[in-house]
């Protein structure tokens, strides 16, 4: 017994003797961590943890430039021109927001507007490229649209926008580089979506509409040269609303001629 309590003894001693030591490691650690920056999400993202709040395919206030996610039915990256409050990108659809007071439109008595948010893609060649396009909801001239460019100055757009409480439209813009502005159809707020197409065969660039997916009419023919580059893509656009969610689908895409050009297929 005497032998055990000494054994114990000894090592309460010991135990005494090393909590100075222990105490300031420990305060020693603590100060580290609270002085070491912490991973950030971008950092979880690069090492493949995840980050809090994510969704699959959402950009989130994303910088211009190529874009991470593919569309299924375009064989090309995505390039996000603009900013845009956010992008969502699956295999078969797009989403682009568009921010407070963006525009596409070159007026000839005042400075361009260019502040509406694309996202694109660059075609060689003939092509047949449509969308659906989900109806507007609330803001004046609100709406989602597809786009052809050269240049900033130098482009078309075919858009769906909703002009008031009850009633959206169908318009093209050309600019060259002012920009002119067409109404071709008239459809009831409660239309769900429209289909918008445009088609490049040789040095003509042809624009058309659909109420339905199927029936196509055209809206406008224009030259193009046969050298010029191309960016194609997507445009949102929010001049009078907080911000405006352009929801594309039904996205084709085709390396081709067309055969029949009054429905563009």
């Amino acid at each position: 017994m005497h032998t055990a309590f000494r054994s114990f003894a000894w090592k309460a001693a010991l135990l005494s003797s090393m909590m100075p030591l222990l105490v300031s490691a420990a305060s020693q650690a603590h100060a580290v961590r609270q002085l070491s920056p912490q991973p950030t999400s971008a950092a979880n993202s690069a090492m493949g943890m995840p980050v809090s709040g994510a969704v699959p395919g959402r950009i989130g206030t994303p910088s211009p430039g190529i874009l991470p996610k593919r569309l299924r039915t375009l064989p090309f990256a995505l390039t996000l021109v603009g900013r845009a409050d956010d992008v969502l990108v699956s295999e078969d659809s797009l989403t682009l927001v568009a921010p407070k007071g963006s525009d596409l439109f070159a007026p000839a008595d005042a400075p361009p507007k260019d502040s509406a948010p694309r996202v694109t893609f660059t075609p060689q060649g003939d092509f047949i490229f449509s969308a659906r396009v989900a109806r507007p909801e609330n803001g004046k001239y609100e709406g989602g649209a597809l786009i052809i460019a050269t240049s900033t100055d130098r482009w078309a757009k075919v858009l769906f926008e909703r002009l008031n409480d009850t009633t959206h439209a169908v318009s093209s813009s050309v600019a060259a580089p002012v920009s002119d502005n067409a109404y071709h159809m008239r459809l009831p707020a409660s239309a769900a979506a429209v289909w918008l197409k445009i088609v490049r065969v040789g040095g003509s660039v042809m624009l058309y509409a659909s109420e339905d997916g199927s029936r196509w009419q055209i809206l406008r023919d224009f030259p193009l040269s046969r050298s010029a580059t191309v960016e194609v893509g997507f445009v949102s656009q929010s001049p009078d609303g907080d911000h405006y969610a352009a929801r594309f689908s039904d996205i084709r895409y085709e390396a081709k001629s067309l055969k029949d050009y009054w429905q563009g297929t």
